[in-house]
């Protein structure tokens, strides 16, 4: 732990008052305060208590400096993320394999009751959504048509969270909103209806199920966003929570842009979990009685200083060198899963993360999985103890079976 010594200081110019505040040290004291002390510049002070060195009175031309001390023996609000992280267990997994026969883009996974389900991006195949049965994964059927038409979808997102075998999707590129019962013969209708963003600038991302009409979602656009829980059957807003960094944006003014505190969301039930693609932080919370709350946290309390857009930028993006911490996340109903990368956007984005930290809901660290081979999107069987990851670059035509 680390205790930061803050000098205040009032600096008096004639009738102008003016505040100043300097950090004079860090002091490591995880091991307790001891009688002597190493100060930042390597000296040794004598006290068992921290004393407040290096304050000096000037007076100069008639001007006055008089400093007031204030010392905060709390602990530094920059916490370093990997303080808190000390896994109970770490294991190296070997990858088995599902061969996918069936001529898809995987771009992501999905787990039902009784059902796994591929989602398709390939433009040659006219259908998003494949299922599967499960745990045999013998392929059924492949439905929602690419059109728009009756029944067919442009920029369909799954929503997580629903119940039993039933699938919900919205597609992003129309507002329509659907739900299917999936069986082992067919996807059968289930309701149909528009989920619309009544702003221009944000869109919803990140749909969570949270039952009685309810959804856990991220409203955002470029330049703000917000989690918020609505009712989309009366299309209103239910509770609304402010991103947990909501002073990045003016910190960095123009610069700002909202892929720098990015988040993604997974529930389970009426519990929810958030990991920050950018910054090195899991939050818990819950939905109860109309509300979203926090609850716990782990990781970085401040966003790290980023690499920002710049000017006329042809080559690459300067955006590109910024860390990527979290890539993936899944809630369980037992734990949750993050899939953290601690590599740069752009690597990321074409190698993937092979290694997975799994919490419990109080966010207590639990196991730390090395993945033979990198995934970029899973889901997770909790009762058989499996992740199943997709990794489209590496293995485009087959399902990454860990067992854990």
């Amino acid at each position: 732990m680390k205790a930061v010594i803050h000098v205040l200081g009032l600096v008096l110019h004639g009738q102008e008052v003016m505040v100043e505040a300097w950090t004079v040290c860090a002091i490591d004291m995880s091991d307790g305060v001891k009688d002597g002390v190493t100060d930042c510049g390597g000296e040794t002070m004598p006290s068992p208590r921290i004393k407040i060195y290096m304050m000096k009175i000037k007076m100069r031309l008639g001007v006055a400096v008089i400093c007031a001390v204030v010392v905060m023996l709390a602990p530094s609000c920059r916490r370093d993320a990997a303080d808190d992280k000390h896994f109970a267990v770490e294991k190296d997994l070997k990858a088995e394999y599902v061969d996918i026969s069936e001529l898809l883009q995987i771009n992501n996974i999905f787990m039902l009751e009784d059902y796994l389900v591929l989602q398709n991006t390939s433009e040659a195949v006219d259908d998003f959504f494949f299922v599967y049965s499960y745990p045999e994964m013998d392929f059924l059927y492949s439905f929602a048509k690419r059109g728009r038409g009756p029944g067919e979808y442009m920029m369909p997102g799954l929503i997580k969270n629903t119940k039993g075998n039933i699938l919900g999707l919205r597609d992003h590129a129309t507002d329509i909103l659907a739900f299917y019962e999936i069986t082992g013969s067919g996807a059968v209708p289930a309701g149909s209806s528009r989920f619309s963003s009544p702003d221009n600038d944000r869109f919803f991302w990140e749909i969570n199920s949270m039952g009685d009409s309810l959804f856990l979602v991220k409203h955002q656009g470029d330049r703000r966003g917000a989690t918020e829980l609505w009712d989309y059957a009366r299309g209103r807003v239910v509770d609304s929570i402010p991103n947990t960094f909501d002073r990045l944006p003016k910190k960095l003014g123009r610069g700002y842009y909202t892929i720098f505190d990015d988040y993604m969301v997974s529930a389970n039930g009426n519990r929810f979990a958030v990991a920050y693609f950018m910054i090195d932080r899991i939050e818990t919370g819950e939905v109860s009685a109309g509300e979203i709350i926090r609850i716990s946290d782990i990781g970085s309390s401040t966003a790290p200083d980023f690499y920002l857009y710049g000017k006329n930028e042809t080559d690459h993006f300067n955006v590109d060198r910024n860390i990527v911490y979290y890539e993936n996340l899944y809630a369980g109903k037992n734990s949750i899963y993050a899939l953290y990368s601690h590599d740069r956007l752009d690597n990321t984005e074409k190698n993937h993360s092979r290694q997975m930290e799994v919490y419990s809901w109080e966010l207590e660290p639990l196991m730390k999985l090395h993945l033979e081979y990198p995934v970029a999107y899973f889901t997770v069987d909790e009762s058989s103890r499996i992740i199943y990851g997709v990794n489209p670059e590496l293995f485009p035509d087959k399902l990454l079976v860990y067992k854990y």
